[in-house]
């Protein structure tokens, strides 16, 4: 009987916190793992070597852009000595979650993109090269 009851509990707790509006928490725990080590928790960047996010909008406007940056990364910058390592591993769903996460954080933007989006985006990256 206790253990029936708590498990109820238990679930219910579930249920509740699952339920929770926060559609790009797994875009939040991406970034955290992949980004944040450079461009920090708040985004803020370090100083002139590694941009702030609230800086580079421009990107960040541009979903295409931004997935193929995370994607390929950035060559080795002489004057910052820095580079922005690729990401290959990051998979279309955990990509699509990234982007609006970030697109929600630091644009405060409501365009949703969608899986499907970003895997043709993908195929588009095979060519991209990095535009200043």
């Amino acid at each position: 009987m206790r253990s029936n009851l708590l498990f109820l509990l238990l679930g219910g707790l579930f249920i509740f916190y699952a339920c929770q509006p926060n559609p790009y928490r797994q875009g939040k725990d991406l970034y955290g793992a992949h980004c944040a080590g450079c461009h920090s928790d708040d985004g803020s960047g370090l100083a002139k070597l590694i941009p702030a996010l609230d800086t580079t909008k421009l990107k960040l406007r541009e979903p295409k852009e931004l997935v193929c940056l995370i994607r390929n990364g950035l060559p080795f910058d002489s004057l910052t000595r820095q580079q922005m390592p690729a990401n290959k591993e990051i998979n279309e769903v955990e990509m699509t979650n990234l982007i609006n996460f970030l697109g929600t954080r630091y644009i405060h933007s409501e365009r949703v993109v969608r899986v499907e989006e970003v895997q043709a985006m993908y195929t588009a990256c095979q060519s991209w090269k990095h535009k200043d």
